[in-house]
């Protein structure tokens, strides 16, 4: 096997990433590998006792500018002009001497998986079966997968790996977090941009009266009620009104898929009634009034107890706060009932006290809250630069230990 160095695993790496959940068959050979490779992996301890996961990390050398490429082809392909420009490629895409790699593990009945930095890429079906063609990089793969658990698997008979890890593994793979009001005193222009569209007084209202309770309720609601509101909070955003109506403004900017709402009379409680307690098996989005993913959506939601209705506002608690907060204060403004969920998370945020969470650059910083055992972030970066590294707190990455005889 030639000498695997950082441009060649990650050439690999990018050969056999996966996005699909559907287990594959592989030839014999591959599966053989598997087989191997996970025989020793049986030796170290599962991260769960009730899983067969198992964590490692292990270092690969940058190697060479000719591990990175071959010049000569890559100019005949035009992706380089001369070699100046092939050097100053190789240079920022590897300016480390060394990179670290996440190796994760499982193991489920007949099914094997395997990830390196957060990229699925394996999942494989041991059950019989085979591929049309032998996947020979993959064996190269494997080969080498299986090295660094052997040098794993020593130095955890030597008491040393866990250490090591700690010690040497760089800050760029691993997981952190520092206090906003750290990262905002060094970086103020985030701060500035986050809070450009916010006044302090508006900041300063919210913080005060938001909450996740509520007093008061709508004794007999309405759809055309709710686009009222549902306009109140396009108009404090900013929104382009025109000479839309409510209902008008809400069929433009919400989600769509309204379960019927729009379609009932605007004045009638009755119809509201009826339409809130037999909706359509709660199949749509009929409060997603800001358009978005599941973590970066606005909901203002009806609810409803024995006492009448009242609003409740939900959403992309960090991505969307600044929404959340006008859409609260007018709302509150204007004497409609109204909650937040989880609202604690925006007023530490708006007051700085809370945790921003430092995540591998591998990862796409949202939702990574599974990944903190602490400090309990609930908005994730990169770490762009060196300014803060000093101000972070470091989670240790997880200890490995070999199983009892």
């Amino acid at each position: 096997m030639d000498r695997i160095t950082a441009p060649k695993l990650d050439s690999l790496l990018r050969i056999f990433k996966i996005d699909s959940f559907n287990p594959k068959t592989y030839d014999s050979k591959v599966k053989e590998k598997l087989n191997e490779l996970f025989c020793l992996l049986d030796i170290i301890k599962s991260v769960d006792d009730n899983d067969e996961i198992k964590i490692l990390y292990f270092s690969v050398e940058k190697g060479t500018i000719k591990d990175y490429g071959d010049y000569e082809e890559l100019k005949s392909l035009g992706d380089v002009s001369n070699f100046e420009d092939f050097e100053k490629y190789y240079k920022e895409d590897y300016p480390d001497d060394i990179y670290w790699y996440r190796l994760v593990t499982g193991k489920y009945e007949n099914y094997r998986t395997i990830s390196i930095n957060y990229n699925s890429i394996i999942y494989a079906d041991m059950n019989d079966g085979i591929d049309d063609f032998e996947l020979y990089q993959l064996q190269e793969l494997l080969d080498f997968i299986i090295i660094k658990v052997k040098e794993i698997i020593n130095m955890l008979n030597d008491n040393t790996y866990n250490d090591y890890i700690l010690n040497n593994l760089s800050y760029k793979n691993k997981f952190g977090v520092i206090k906003r009001c750290d990262y905002w005193n060094i970086y103020p222009n985030f701060k500035e941009q986050l809070l450009s569209e916010i006044s302090q007084d508006e900041i300063d209202t919210f913080i005060k009266y938001a909450s996740n309770k509520v007093g008061e309720r709508i004794k007999n609601m309405t759809s055309g009620k709710y686009f009222e509101c549902v306009r109140l909070a396009y108009e404090n955003n900013n929104y382009e009104i025109d000479n839309l109506s409510d209902k008008e403004l809400y069929l433009k900017y919400a989600d769509g898929r309204d379960e019927g709402l729009s379609k009932i009379n605007e004045n009638s409680f009755e119809e509201f009634d009826d339409w809130y307690k037999n909706r359509y098996h709660f199949t749509g989005h009929p409060w997603e009034i800001m358009r978005g993913h599941s973590f970066a959506r606005v909901n203002l939601q009806v609810l409803s107890d024995n006492n009448g209705y009242y609003l409740s506002l939900d959403g992309g608690q960090i991505l969307r706060m600044i929404e959340i907060v006008k859409i609260f204060n007018i709302l509150y403004k204007n004497n409609i009932p109204i909650q937040i969920y989880n609202v604690d998370i925006i007023k530490d945020a708006l007051s700085a006290k809370d945790y921003i969470g430092i995540v591998p650059k591998e990862i796409m910083p949202i939702r990574c809250e599974s990944y903190f055992n602490d400090y309990k972030p609930h908005e994730f970066i990169h770490i762009e630069d060196d300014k803060i590294l000093n101000k972070i707190i470091w989670q240790e990455p997880e200890k490995l230990y070999l199983n009892k005889e």
